[in-house]
């Protein structure tokens, strides 16, 4: 772009009476001396600027990786939950399915689970606001960048299945259970504490040919074995990313 300040100095030279060039010369100096100054000083604000979103990048990746480690671990906790009722409902289908009186305390303690929703969700604020920001697309590594949408997509998954299982606890376990199963009866110790103990005893004789229970109990445990399956593949990703975010702030 031509300076026009410049260009006018030019001309108001050659009507001057400075012959030797020395004005002109003087006034090209500072002129080049503004430009530099301006370079230089959008350069360094370029720098400030890229050195500022490295910083809060950083930052970013490490709340991401505070967020991710106990993750990991309640990954583990939640899997060896869900083995834990698949052997329970699985316990409670073999009773049901042979008509085993016999085995009615057996029943007892592995059908209590049925009258409780479990959490199943995950939540992670930091990952989620850096991919829904788009920031995910800023990234260089391109590997890091597909495990973070392949995370956001496993987690909408696990999310999606919990919101389903409170529904349908609400829609068709609870109104079953409350029917024929007390639940201070069927309660952990840990929560008989919070409860009065007692009232009519559960009636499981009738629940024996019930085929609507039959169908609850075989329909958890498909869900909680969709859980473990999804869970143990989460846990795996997860491991992956963090893997991925410590090599971003070299921890």
């Amino acid at each position: 772009m031509i300076d026009k300040k410049f260009v006018k100095q030019i001309v108001d030279y050659k009507k001057s009476e400075d012959k030797s060039g020395k004005v002109l010369k003087n006034r090209l100096v500072e002129i080049i001396l503004v430009k530099v100054g301006i370079l230089l000083a959008l350069a360094i604000y370029g720098i400030y600027q890229e050195y500022q979103e490295k910083n809060q990048m950083q930052a970013t990746f490490l709340s991401m990786h505070k967020e991710i480690v106990p993750a990991i671990e309640l990954g583990a906790s939640k899997l060896k939950k869900d083995n834990q009722l698949i052997d329970n409902f699985e316990v409670c289908l073999h009773i049901i399915n042979n008509k085993n009186l016999d085995s009615l305390d057996y029943l007892k303690k592995n059908i209590g689970p049925l009258l409780r929703i479990r959490n199943q969700e995950f939540s992670f604020p930091a990952v989620s606001d850096f991919v829904n920001s788009g920031k995910v697309a800023k990234l260089k590594n391109r590997e890091t960048a597909s495990l973070f949408r392949k995370m956001q997509y496993e987690l909408n998954a696990l999310n999606a299945k919990h919101a389903y299982n409170v529904n349908e606890y609400q829609l068709t376990i609870a109104p079953l259970t409350n029917k024929f199963l007390n639940y201070s009866e069927l309660a952990t110790p840990e929560q008989q504490e919070n409860m009065v103990v007692g009232g009519p005893e559960s009636n499981f004789d009738v629940l024996f040919d019930n085929l609507e229970l039959w169908n609850i109990i075989n329909q958890k445990l498909e869900n909680y074995n969709y859980q473990k399956t999804h869970v143990v593949s989460f846990t795996k990703l997860l491991e992956e990313l963090d893997e991925a975010i410590k090599t971003e702030i070299d921890l």
